[in-house]
């Protein structure tokens, strides 16, 4: 028995599958503990909320800029709960940041991926937990999708 499904149907469910592909490995990506990532330890060189030269996508207000000895690159980190704890880090601290660099962090010489910030035993910023969520979210959104497009093409709805 052969069964015909349409064109749009079937791009639409491919769509729906890579959109679950990517949510996917945003969740692996952002699950780890901080063995799973790379690290660097060193001296805070700069903590500040302004990073020159000025970058073309950065809120100034949100974010704190963090540049470490021992790691080429600056750590791009949104203010939000942990705004008190960041700002209580001094220059020379001795700190070790977790993080993973993509491609982007190369050619725009920035990390935006620091998963935990530690100085000592104390832990200064946690990885947040808004990506994976997105991910839990986005697979569940394409799973309704993909039953309403099936109810529309059973329906008739979707043409061949």
């Amino acid at each position: 028995m052969h069964v015909h499904v349409p064109h749009q149907l079937r791009f639409l469910l491919a769509f729906l599958a890579v959109m679950i592909i990517i949510s996917t490995w945003l969740i692996i990506r952002n699950n780890g503990t901080k063995s799973d990532y790379s690290h660097a330890s060193g001296k805070i060189l700069t903590l500040t909320k302004r990073l020159t030269p000025k970058l073309p996508y950065s809120d100034y207000g949100s974010y704190r800029y963090l540049i470490i000895e021992n790691y080429p690159y600056p750590f791009e980190i949104y203010n939000d709960d942990q705004n008190p704890l960041i700002d209580g880090l001094k220059k020379g601290d001795m700190v070790t940041a977790y993080y993973y660099e993509t491609d982007n962090t190369h050619d725009e010489r920035i990390n935006r991926f620091l998963q935990f910030l530690q100085k000592g035993n104390k832990m200064y910023v946690k990885q947040r937990e808004f990506n994976k969520q997105m991910g839990y979210y986005l697979i569940m959104l394409c799973l309704v999708f993909a039953l309403f497009f099936y109810r529309l093409y059973k329906a008739g709805k979707i043409p061949y």
